[in-house]
């Protein structure tokens, strides 16, 4: 039982999000020992970091009977340099701009400090605490406002030479709709929430009282959650929209699938709030793109860590960084 005991050391995670930052205070086992959450939208980061960096030290005074904490990660929204722990300019946070926050909190509490994006931090989470857990190869995509997407290969983070890969920002129909990041067909304009929430109201402007927009409460608050909710009622049109994104979810997949051989896909946000909804259709979907010999070598599933994802993702990044 000593053993135990000492086996386990606190780490602090901090979680950077378009409306809030999450500092998490955890265990390298993947426990949340507390969380303190601090506003974040439209906010500087001048106002910010100071926050982050008050809260780490409340945190740590607070619980010192876990021990020293041995490290900081970071999970930052892209794009960000991850080798220089810089955000650069993430859609989401239009004031945070080249902000070295790596640098500025290994200054403030002088505590070996790890950083990556949000969706490679939410994949190390994954693989060391949830669903890919004891895998050597895995592929986390995060199915949400954006698609986001996490690689383990050869049981390591596949980063890619400058650290800007595994981004799954790729087209998947050069006619296809524009992308924020430049690419026309992306798989984000086919099947990010913003994407398809933008696509509809465009496509209901005429037609204000559809049942999609009932749902939402309006128009102009038409999101994943109303849509999702008119298919289970099997309105047609959102079937359509559900049916073509699930197509497009298993044509990128599918790629992935025949590129990376990976023991296990984890899937994100969208998958784990609709289960069966947006499962079944999808794996229908998938034979189309890839062969059958690699999906029977696949295991398909969703997040474990559900809520508790974001804060885990700074503490896996963490622990990450001082396994190296």
């Amino acid at each position: 039982m000593e053993h135990a005991q000492q086996s386990l050391f606190p780490l602090l995670g901090i979680d950077i999000g378009g409306t809030k930052v999450a500092v998490c205070l955890g265990t390298n086992e993947g426990d949340i020992i507390e969380s303190i959450r601090i506003p974040n939208k439209e906010r500087p980061p001048s106002e910010v970091i100071p926050e982050i960096i008050l809260a780490s030290r409340d945190l740590m005074e607070r619980h010192a009977q876990y021990g020293k904490v041995r490290a900081i990660g970071i999970g930052s929204p892209g794009p960000c340099d991850i080798l220089n722990g810089v955000i650069v300019e993430p859609y989401n946070l239009p004031q945070w701009r080249n902000v070295p926050i790596r640098e500025m909190l290994t200054q403030e509490l002088q505590i070996p400090t790890f950083f990556d994006n949000d969706a490679n931090a939410a994949a190390i989470a994954e693989w060391k605490f949830g669903s890919g857990k004891g895998c050597t190869d895995m592929i986390y995509i995060t199915l949400s406002t954006g698609i986001g997407g996490g690689f383990i290969v050869n049981a390591r983070p596949m980063r890619g030479y400058s650290a800007d890969g595994a981004e799954v920002h790729f087209s998947l129909d050069p006619e296809g709709p524009l992308c924020p990041c430049g690419i026309r067909g992306c798989y984000e304009a086919f099947c990010g929430g913003r994407a398809i929430a933008k696509r509809v109201q465009k496509e209901l402007e005429n037609n204000p009282h559809h049942r999609i927009a009932a749902l939402a409460g309006g128009l102009e608050h038409i999101d994943m959650v109303a849509i999702s909710k008119a298919v289970v009622e099997k309105e047609p049109y959102a079937c359509k929209i559900w049916d073509e994104m699930c197509l497009r979810n298993a044509q990128a997949i599918g790629g992935l699938i025949t590129i990376f051989n990976p023991q296990r896909i984890v899937l994100g946000t969208l998958a784990n709030a609709t289960g069966e909804l947006f499962m079944t259709p999808f794996q229908n979907y998938l034979p189309r793109f890839t062969s059958q010999l690699l999906l029977n070598k696949t295991v398909i599933t969703t997040s474990s860590l559900g809520r508790n994802l974001g804060e885990l993702s700074g503490i896996a990044v963490a622990l990450d960084g001082i396994s190296v």
